[in-house]
């Protein structure tokens, strides 16, 4: 009996081993991921698996699980014998990213305008439509890229579908962020705060039709100008 409630504990004791290791990886590839997000490791970065370690006190095999779960995300490559880069797009990437980011927003816009009655998502909009009246907001190249991701993640999450939203997560690419910003000139900017407004008028007034329209044609100018980020791969 002794042995055989030994095992018992071993196995569970090896199960919450597993479980605090699954955990702890996640938590890695979660920061990873966030500084991806936010431009601070840029594509074609190469992933220092010993600085990782450092910074979040875990050990190899956590860092490679991380690793391998960000590769099925799409948001680094994994190189033999070269460990881990942030993934870099080509030219045909970014196109093909954009195309569907064009059906995928437009259908949460199109859908937002069937929630817009709710009063906190009236109340959100709205206050989104001050925002975007603000001139400062207009021609502040910075400011605007902030606001924008706030905007368009907040209609996709209006829209109530949860899995749109996972969809649409990793297709922001945003360690092209700063490239993208230089290319924002005042007209550019003028053009896209115009597009946020009438965009936010029509989820506003619930018409779903106007409102996909709308959208889609927003993304798709911003994925044409994303064609000419200068160091995407051909």
């Amino acid at each position: 009996m002794p042995p055989r409630k030994l095992s018992v504990v071993t196995g569970e004791a090896a199960a919450q081993g597993e479980r605090a290791d699954t955990k702890a990886a996640m938590h890695a590839a979660e920061v990873i991921r966030l500084k991806i997000l936010e431009g601070l490791l840029s594509p074609g970065q190469r992933l220092i698996e010993p600085d990782l370690m450092s910074e979040l006190g875990v050990g190899r095999s956590t860092i490679r699980e991380a690793f391998l779960r960000l590769d099925a995300e799409g948001y680094v490559e994994l190189r033999h014998q070269r460990g881990a880069i942030v993934k870099r797009m080509t030219r045909r990437d970014m196109a093909e990213l954009f195309e569907v980011r064009e059906q995928l927003e437009g259908l949460a816009a199109s859908l937002s305008a069937g929630r817009s009655g709710e009063t906190s998502n009236r109340d959100w909009l709205l206050e989104q439509r001050a925002r975007w009246t603000d001139y400062e907001l207009r021609n502040d190249a910075l400011r605007h890229m902030d606001e924008n991701v706030v905007l368009h993640r907040g209609i996709v999450e209006m829209s109530g579908n949860r899995r749109l939203a996972r969809t649409l997560e990793p297709m922001q690419v945003p360690g092209y962020r700063m490239q993208y910003l230089q290319l924002m000139d005042g007209a550019r900017q003028a053009q896209s705060s115009k597009d946020h407004l009438e965009i936010i008028d029509a989820i506003l007034s619930g018409d779903a039709a106007r409102a996909g329209r709308l959208m889609r044609a927003h993304v798709r100018e911003a994925g044409l100008l994303a064609q000419r980020i200068p160091n995407l791969l051909d």
